[in-house]
């Protein structure tokens, strides 16, 4: 079930920023559409599909996640085919939505709900493998193969090619291989012999023993989740923007800005994601937060300066610079998400995590959908100049790293709630 769990994650990689955006020229040259105005439309498309999430979790729970996977999996796929008929910007905002709904945000969800059901004490290392093996190594695999189509056989029939991808990956296994639980074939969690004697939180078992048991209401009021919430909106807000406008930002730095062209520079984003949570995730476990987490705001801010040189003229070798720029970008945000993620189980336990991780999720949606129209606007009013933005972003980094050096990890509340609300349906950790 891991491994479906994972081609499921892969799957949502069409509704994704990093190949979404090779699709940009193509959708401005056939609409007339300015760059702030592609933006806004995939700015709100991302941000209304944040709303009905819930609906879908709520017919997981009722449904079973089998059923509700392949409806949403036939929709996905048909909105996929359709993407590019679109007729102007409003058709373009709904397509955006539905694709963005139905892949990034239902299927994602989905995917990470399966592992939920499935693991237990190993879900740790089944979300890195999720992590890893869905969204980063689909990222690093997928973008050049998709410009590669694109220049072939075009961008319409290359989007119907990859709605056709996906239900053929996808819909024989939700058919015939998947299962809501492993307690509905007689397994249990884990793949263990045995029911676990005791289950954690997110199972119907009692709070752990010195559980801080923070409420969301208890943890706004610590400075210590401001600065994660922060840190993460920020991983997410910037390299949105640096993916959805790297065509873009490459013609305007003197490169051609082909699509092939972008995929190379977010393809090095890709792997060094991946490789960072490889690296980083251990790491996390042994030393504090305060020690890594500053390398992310440092690493994002590096990136951003070089992405700056580079879409400014300032190198012969736009590309080049670019690739650059998004590997170090790319190892910032493994070390925001491998470090800040475990962190705020740590610091707020798990008795409420459900809650709390909610919450930062809507934020975090909201910071991804606004990033390409605020990128997009800033441009266009700085008379097509990515410089002041992407100087922007360097700028806002620096507070960041001397807030998570001095991060500390809040003394529980004097009046700890043990009574565990359920858990919303975590949305898949990297979303972009």
């Amino acid at each position: 079930m891991l491994g479906v769990a994972v081609l499921m994650a892969m799957a949502t990689m069409p509704s994704q920023t990093v190949l979404v955006s090779l699709f940009n020229v193509s959708f401005r040259e056939k609409l007339g559409l300015s760059v702030a105005q592609l933006s806004l439309a995939y700015t709100v498309g991302t941000i209304i599909a944040a709303f009905p999430l819930s609906w879908v979790g709520k017919a997981a729970d009722r449904f079973g996640i089998r059923i509700v996977a392949l409806v949403v999996t036939v929709a996905y796929t048909l909105s996929l085919m359709v993407l590019h008929e679109a007729t102007g910007i409003v058709t373009l905002g709904i397509g955006f939505f539905l694709i963005r709904f139905l892949g990034q945000g239902s299927l994602g969800m989905l995917s990470g709900h399966t592992i939920a059901m499935w693991f237990e004490r190993k879900l740790g290392f089944a979300h890195s493998v999720l992590a890893v093996g869905g969204f980063a190594l689909g990222s690093a695999i997928l973008p050049r193969p998709v410009a590669w189509m694109i220049g072939e056989f075009g961008p319409a029939r290359t989007m119907m090619l990859l709605g056709i991808g996906v239900a053929v990956a996808l819909l024989p296994l939700i058919v015939f291989v998947f299962r809501n639980s492993p307690e509905a074939i007689g397994q249990h969690l884990d793949g263990d012999s045995k029911e676990h004697a005791t289950h954690d939180v997110a199972h119907g078992g009692a709070a752990p023993a010195g559980d801080p048991a923070f409420t969301l209401a208890q943890t706004q009021r610590t400075g210590a989740f401001w600065i994660l919430l922060t840190l993460s909106c920020t991983s997410g807000c910037i390299g949105t923007a640096l993916l959805f406008h790297m065509q873009e930002m490459i013609r305007v730095g003197g490169g051609e800005g082909t699509a092939s062209e972008a995929a190379g520079a977010n393809q090095m984003w890709a792997i060094s994601f991946g490789l960072g949570m490889l690296c980083t995730g251990w790491m996390a476990d042994k030393f504090r937060p305060r020690v890594l987490l500053p390398i992310a705001p440092v690493m994002m801010m590096l990136g951003s300066l070089v992405c700056w040189y580079g879409a400014t003229g300032r190198s012969d070798d736009v590309v080049g610079m670019m690739k650059i720029g998004m590997l170090l970008y790319g190892v910032g945000m493994a070390v925001s998400v491998a470090v800040g993620s475990p962190a705020i189980a740590r610091f707020f336990g798990r008795t409420h995590h459900g809650a709390i991780r909610g919450f930062m999720t809507s934020f975090g949606v909201a910071a991804t959908g606004l990033a390409p129209f605020l990128a997009g606007g800033w441009y266009e009013l700085a008379g097509d100049d990515f410089g002041p933005v992407l100087i922007a972003f360097a700028a806002w980094c620096v507070p960041l790293v001397a807030a998570t050096a001095m991060l500390k990890k809040p003394a529980p509340p004097a009046d700890r709630d043990l009574n565990p609300e359920p858990d919303p349906v975590d949305m898949h950790e990297v979303e972009l």
